[in-house]
């Protein structure tokens, strides 16, 4: 497969791209180059024709779509203190199957045995080609290598070899605030927004942002580590938001703690969406509207939105992009 054709794949399933001419547009490419890409694609089984689009005055336009019956990665969350979330996507990143098991994130073999239980049940044919992994870790975004991690377990980058012994398939490795907003924006509550933040809450807290529809990593793909953002009380974020602070904590105390926190970073990055994602849907599903409601007292004209995919979004986010590197063909 040419890269053109990786790149026209790609810009069909995620739903950017949904005809001929808008690959064309997006490839910035003739319009019969794109329609080979297209046809290539087609023949290979990775994308169908599904309908006519409306017409602007000729022909309906074809549209395009990824097939859901290639076969999907596995996307595993690990980011969390008392469980593992879970999801086996389809050929077009439609969740088919979600689960969660519980773990100890301190034992590298009790993470190793327990994930392959969860992919398991996942995939009980067995047949997944490969395994996506979302960390609260700084990865480096072109070699996959851990750079450090809030849990030393994965700090020495050997987990990666020790589940891709243990599942018995390659495994992609994917920091879990970028593999969520990348879930958020392709068919999440991102809704084709060019710009936005999302602040993942597991573990510990970290955030990514999306600019000009893409994400931005930073010189060193540490950009979005936010934990150490000091409180108006002097504390430091990761912290006043940690699993043992907010177990049983006051719901309006959580968010004031948000609100003085978000607020620096809306300022900074001059944001206008905010997505929450993971731990916050233990807070409710009215949390983002209150939060909303608080900011906007701050600082005026933000919205806050809770992911749409919650507690699983970072690990479809991790098999979405896996599915973009590694393109299965039927």
């Amino acid at each position: 497969m040419t890269e053109l054709e990786k790149s026209a794949y790609i810009l069909v399933r995620r739903g950017v791209a949904r005809t001929r001419a808008e690959l064309a547009r997006r490839l910035e490419v003739s319009r019969p180059t794109a329609s080979t890409a297209a046809e290539r694609l087609l023949s290979a089984g990775l994308i169908m024709e599904c309908g006519k689009g409306k017409s602007t005055g000729g022909t309906a336009p074809i549209l395009l779509s990824a097939r859901k019956d290639v076969p999907g990665f596995v996307g595993v969350d690990l980011g969390y203190t008392d469980r593992m979330s879970g999801v086996l996507l389809d050929g077009a990143g439609g969740i088919a199957a979600k689960a969660e098991r519980t773990f100890d994130p301190a034992d590298p073999q009790s993470i190793a045995e327990n994930t392959k239980k969860l992919v398991d049940s996942l995939c009980p044919e067995k047949n997944v080609p490969g395994a996506a992994v979302a960390l609260s870790a700084i990865i480096d975004e072109k070699s996959g290598r851990i750079i450090s991690s809030v849990n030393p377990v994965f700090r020495d980058g050997k987990i990666k070899k020790l589940l891709e012994k243990e599942l018995s398939c390659p495994v992609f490795t994917a920091n879990r605030s970028r593999a969520a907003a990348i879930s958020e924006a392709f068919g999440g509550a991102a809704d084709s927004e060019e710009n936005f933040s999302l602040i993942s809450l597991g573990k510990s807290v970290g955030a990514a942002f999306w600019c000009g529809g893409r994400l931005f990593c930073g010189a060193y793909s540490a950009a979005g580590e936010i934990r150490d953002l000091r409180l108006a009380s002097g504390m430091r974020l990761e912290e006043a938001l940690s699993p043992e602070k907010t177990a049983g904590a006051d719901r309006e105390d959580i968010m004031e703690i948000c609100a003085d926190a978000l607020s620096q970073l809306i300022d900074i990055m001059d944001l206008r969406l905010l997505i929450l994602s993971g731990r916050f849907a233990d807070f409710g599903g009215d949390f983002s509207s209150g939060l909303e409601e608080k900011l906007n007292e701050k600082t005026g004209g933000v919205r806050v939105r809770s992911a749409r995919f919650g507690r699983y979004s970072a690990a479809r986010g991790s098999a979405f992009r896996m599915g973009e590197l590694f393109i299965p063909c039927p």
